[in-house]
């Protein structure tokens, strides 16, 4: 048995590790002589090593057990396709963030650098509108074909935990990422245009910023505070998402 992990979000870009770094697999359904209700066992055993272990881990079968499954190998493809069309869909993210100049080696922006590349905030959501849509389309499809899945209700109780666990959780971990992301977007653009449109009333000197006059100032102010209240709920959500793949 060959074991794969998922290792957790903490960044922008890492986040989409968490669940990239799975087992791109081509499992072939061995036909199998064994009784129905000896692969059912089998199968069940394997499920409830998968729930038993801390995080989010996908167990790539090996030759024995997918014979020993026997039909129910089907069932567990399910997952680990999903799981391989997540990979595709996240590295096409980081793909898509790279040309806007976001990268693993990124550092935090300056106030006056956030206003410099002001041009690419809406590509930035752009993309992240398209992946997280892709991710919700993509989990739809695994629910529509675990639906079609006919289980006794002994191997039903186990997998729904496996599904739930690998696959319903992690996902609407990820998109509740997504939409702070595109929140504190929405902010990280409004307070940039607002500076940009004002200079003759603002001086931005790396992350120090300076008002003309006090109406000014009190406008910019509300709008950080609203930035920086959208990062946090940024933060909480990339940490929520940790601790689901994490299991901590």
């Amino acid at each position: 048995m060959i074991i794969g992990s998922c290792t957790s979000a903490c960044n922008l870009t890492r986040r989409w590790l968490a669940l990239a770094g799975v087992l791109a697999l081509t499992l072939a359904t061995a036909a199998c002589g064994d009784s129905e209700a000896d692969q059912r066992k089998a199968f069940i055993k394997f499920l409830e090593d998968i729930n038993h272990r801390v995080g989010v881990h996908f167990l790539a079968p090996n030759q024995e057990d997918r014979v020993a499954f026997g039909d129910y190998m089907r069932h567990y493809t399910v997952i680990l396709d999903f799981n391989k069309d997540m990979k595709d869909i996240s590295n096409g993210y980081t793909e898509g963030l790279k040309k806007t100049g976001i990268g693993p080696n990124t550092r935090p922006q300056t106030l006056e650098q956030m206003v410099a590349r002001r041009q690419d905030f809406p590509r930035m959501k752009e993309v992240t509108v398209k992946t997280m849509q892709a991710y919700e389309s993509r989990l739809a499809k695994a629910n529509a074909e675990r639906g079609a899945l006919r289980q006794p209700d002994d191997l039903k109780a186990v997998y729904d935990k496996t599904f739930d666990k690998l696959v319903t959780a992690p996902m609407q971990a990820m998109i509740a990422t997504d939409k702070a992301l595109l929140d504190m977007l929405d902010y990280t653009i409004r307070l940039a245009a607002y500076i940009d449109e004002h200079r003759s009333k603002v001086t931005v000197s790396g992350s120090q910023l300076r008002a003309n006059d006090a109406n000014t100032l009190a406008e910019i102010n509300a709008l950080m505070k609203a930035h920086q209240e959208a990062q946090k709920r940024y933060r909480d959500a990339q940490n929520a998402a940790e601790r689901v793949t994490s299991g901590r």
